[in-house]
C-alpha cells in the first residue's frame, strides 16, 4: 500500500468508527455548547491522541489482543461493566441547566480519560483492522507507521472539530438534546454494552 493510501485508509477508518454518538463526541458537543470552541478542542485533542494509541495497538498487536479477550472471561466482562458504570453515572448526573458548572476547565487529560472509558473505541479498531488486514499486509517501518498514526490524528480531530462548530445548531434543532446531554450520554453508553452483550 502506497503512502498516500496508508493515510487515507487510517482517516477513513477513524472517521466512520468516530461519526456516531458516543461519549467523547457528546461531551465535545456539550462542552463547545456550554463553554467554548476552544475548551472543547482541548478535550477532543486528547481523545484524538488516545485514538492513535489504540489504532497503533490494533495494527501492532491486534490479533493478540482479540484472543487473549477471547481466551479470558474476566476481561470480557470488564469490558462491559466499565462503560455500564459510567453511563449509570452520566444517567444520574444532574445536567447543566439543574446545576451551577464549576469554574474547572476541561481539557486535554479528560479528553484521553474520555476515551480510556469507551473501550468499544478499542474494539472497534480491533475490528477495523481485521478486515484492514485482509487487503493490506501491515508494513512496519516508521513512514507507514508515522501515516497511519497522522491518519488516525487528523479523522478523529476532524469529527471532533465538526462536533464543537456545530453544536449550537444541533443544540438549537435538538432541544430535548440540551436539556438532557447527559442521560443520553448515558443511554448511548448503555446501548454499546447491551449490543456487545447480545452480539
Amino acid at each position: 500500500m502506497n503512502p498516500l493510501n496508508i493515510l487515507a485508509s487510517a482517516i477513513i477508518i477513524t472517521i466512520i468508527g468516530a461519526l456516531p454518538f458516543g461519549l467523547v463526541n457528546l461531551t465535545v458537543l456539550d462542552i463547545s455548547y456550554h463553554r467554548n470552541k476552544i475548551a472543547a478542542l482541548k478535550v477532543a485533542h486528547g481523545a484524538a491522541w488516545i485514538e492513535v494509541l489504540f489504532g497503533l495497538t490494533a495494527l501492532i498487536a491486534g490479533s493478540l489482543i482479540g484472543q487473549f479477550t477471547r481466551d479470558h472471561r474476566v476481561v470480557q466482562t470488564l469490558v462491559l461493566i466499565i462503560p455500564a458504570v459510567v453511563g449509570l453515572v452520566f444517567i444520574l448526573k444532574k445536567n447543566h441547566n439543574e446545576a451551577k458548572t464549576t469554574g474547572k476547565d476541561p481539557g486535554f487529560r479528560k479528553g484521553m480519560l474520555l476515551n480510556l472509558i469507551s473501550i468499544q473505541v478499542l474494539l472497534y479498531w480491533l475490528f477495523a483492522m481485521t478486515y484492514l488486514n485482509t487487503r493490506w499486509e501491515p508494513e512496519f517501518n516508521i513512514l507507514s507507521i508515522t501515516l497511519f498514526a497522522l491518519g488516525i490524528w487528523l479523522g478523529k480531530m476532524g469529527v471532533l472539530w465538526i462536533y464543537a462548530l456545530f453544536s449550537r445548531k444541533i443544540f438549537s434543532s435538538f432541544g430535548f438534546l440540551a436539556r438532557n446531554i447527559n442521560r443520553v450520554i448515558g443511554v448511548v453508553l448503555l446501548i454499546t454494552v447491551f449490543v456487545q452483550l447480545f452480539k
